[in-house]
């Protein structure tokens, strides 16, 4: 039996839970039909079509959408630092910000931490080459950073994906203090992220449009935070600066609307990931964790 893609273990509670799935008859005709795949790839995927669906939703008629996307989708309106009505738009509310003080950042200097709400999964080391199927979508690093050097500096090293849903808190921020480098823009597509596609694998990690920062962490070497676009995300946002030193858990940008993926590229031998991630990653299950918890630690520090 084929396992449900949108069942995950929610970190806090152990439990098994489903993501409910919008739009699902589209989606689903989009990516496991012919006619659609065609019309995906053709034209759907293309950036004009996110930024227009960009376009609209930032309207102010789009206001109506949220309360019943909101119950619909199971948002925790309890951190929200404004009331629901006060959002100007659709996507006003989809990049919103939340209390904080929801997402205490782990104190241990040696451990490396969530840097977005979503689903994870994760790989203790990953040698040079190798191409894997993850959640509907073809991973391979080479494609994904597209810089030789780089691939080689992370080659057999250890890799977080985090997933994130639409009704997640749609910024991320910084798994450890140190210094950012310059974000460098790959141009590309906007295939969805989220496990539609039953029979075929998406090539979103290597064709979507993301971006590359390279941050020289305080405490796991060079880590290579990439953000991935996606359908109907028609862009990603940074607002750090490059080259200033910045805290454990501070803000590094968003996404704008739907869900997306933030990959972590990690040198070998830095990290041990938590037991709790591999072994839900080993059985083909993501775990749900949220800005701030510890998701590794420094390889001395776990020896």
């Amino acid at each position: 039996m084929v396992p449900d893609p949108f069942v995950y273990i929610d970190r806090r509670t152990g439990q098994r839970r489903r993501d409910p799935v919008y739009a699902a008859a589209f989606l689903d005709w989009c990516y496991n039909t012919r006619v659609g795949a065609a019309l995906t790839r053709a034209l759907l995927s293309r950036p004009f079509v996110s930024k227009a669906y960009g376009w609209y939703y930032r309207q102010s008629w789009t206001r109506c959408r949220i309360a019943p996307f909101a119950q619909a989708m199971g948002v925790n309106l309890a951190e929200l630092t404004q009331p629901l009505a006060s959002f100007r738009s659709f996507d006003d509310f989809i990049t919103r910000a939340i209390d904080l003080s929801h997402r205490p950042i782990d104190a241990d200097p040696c451990a490396c931490v969530s840097p977005a709400d979503g689903r994870i999964v994760v790989y203790p080391a990953l040698d040079a080459g190798v191409a894997l199927r993850i959640k509907g979508g073809a991973f391979d690093r080479d494609a994904l950073v597209r810089d030789a050097v780089l691939a080689r500096r992370h080659a057999g090293g250890a890799v977080a994906i985090v997933r994130l849903y639409l009704a997640d808190y749609h910024h991320f921020h910084f798994p450890d203090s140190g210094t950012p480098g310059e974000p460098r823009a790959v141009r590309g597509r906007y295939f969805a992220v989220s496990p539609y596609a039953r029979r075929r694998a998406v090539p979103f990690y290597g064709e979507n449009h993301r971006v590359i920062t390279l941050f020289q962490s305080d405490h796991f070497g060079i880590i290579a935070m990439i953000e991935i676009g996606s359908f109907t995300v028609g862009s990603v946002r940074e607002r750090f600066v490059p080259g200033e030193h910045v805290a454990k858990g501070d803000h590094k940008g968003w996404f704008a609307l739907g869900g997306s993926v933030v990959v972590l590229l990690f040198e070998p031998g830095v990290i041990t990931f938590a037991e709790d991630l591999c072994a839900n990653s080993r059985a083909g299950l993501e775990t749900y964790v949220r800005v701030g918890e510890a998701i590794g630690r420094c390889r001395a520090a776990a020896a």
